[in-house]
């Protein structure tokens, strides 16, 4: 409704909750270029098991054969569709040597500071957004404007100047900071968001209800979510659907933190008064407070 005469680039994002979904969007919409972002143990109540949502993710991919795809590297599934499609294709990483590589990433004063390498040129780059999975984000971006000529001091400065997603690891500053992370969120990202809170000096809390939608993995993957939670001072653990895993995983900790229970979000806003004037607090997912 939004496109006029002007529009050159529209984009889409393709989601999917069973196999086929993103085919069917592809026949719909069409496409010219894929970005594969990431391919992790997500919505498996539907899909039933990771595979599945990489044979799903990879309908893009063969939809696109002969037209440009853009992969994460960093992902072992992404890194497969990579090497399955024979020719038009880009690579990024944050890790190693590619296409397009980020390197040195460091979170300070809530921002993040990395050098760029796009070919064999390198910038030494900030942006606002936060996380390590952001700066892979960010590479894709770049990965595609480089393939459609957009000039380098462009990309730099583009970047320089985003602002972060409302609910997904915003930084908002109170007489505390607050990593609002709470839109969803897979075990990748709460990795990320963990973090940039531990990268903070200060006293730091969680408050978390789990991740939902992993079929019979949810107790292994909160289970593991637990075990992130090393060396933070508190963790507010919110309802009963993902507590037992949660706790599972803290108890291995060698140094755990101060646990607290509420039964809905609003509840647990009791316990922010543990925090003092520049501690930290991460609201890392969050659920209706009537999910089952």
């Amino acid at each position: 409704e939004d496109l006029n005469p002007n529009t050159e680039i529209l984009i889409l994002e393709y989601g999917a909750r069973r196999k086929n979904d993103i085919k069917k969007l592809c026949e719909i919409f069409g496409a010219d270029i894929g970005i594969i972002t990431t391919i992790a143990p997500q919505h498996l109540e539907t899909f039933k098991s990771i595979e599945n949502v990489f044979k799903t993710k990879r309908e893009l991919s063969n939809f696109l054969h002969n037209k440009i795809s853009v992969f994460n590297l960093d992902n072992l599934y992404s890194y497969r569709m990579f090497y399955d499609k024979p020719s038009s294709k880009i690579g990024i990483s944050i890790y190693s040597q590619a296409d397009v590589h980020a390197s040195n990433i460091c979170v300070e004063n809530f921002q993040t500071n990395f050098n760029l390498k796009i070919n064999n040129k390198s910038f030494s780059l900030s942006t606002k957004l936060l996380g390590r999975h952001n700066i892979s984000n960010i590479c894709l971006a770049v990965a595609v404007a480089k393939y459609l000529n957009v000039p380098e001091d462009k990309i730099t400065k583009a970047i320089e100047q985003l602002s972060p997603t409302p609910h997904r690891l915003e930084y908002i500053k109170s007489h505390i900071n607050i990593l609002d992370d709470s839109y969803n969120c897979s075990l990748a990202s709460a990795i990320c968001a963990v973090e940039v809170l531990k990268s903070t000096k200060s006293k730091k809390m969680i408050v978390t209800p789990g991740i939902v939608e992993c079929g019979k993995n949810k107790f292994s993957i909160n289970e593991k979510l637990g075990k992130l939670f090393d060396e933070i001072d508190f963790c507010v653990v919110v309802g009963n659907e993902n507590k037992k895993a949660i706790l599972s995983g803290i108890e291995s900790l060698k140094h755990k933190p101060t646990l607290f229970f509420a039964t809905t979000l609003n509840d647990a806003k009791k316990y922010f008064s543990k925090l003092k004037m520049n501690d930290t607090l991460l609201l890392l997912n969050d659920l209706p407070d009537d999910y089952r």
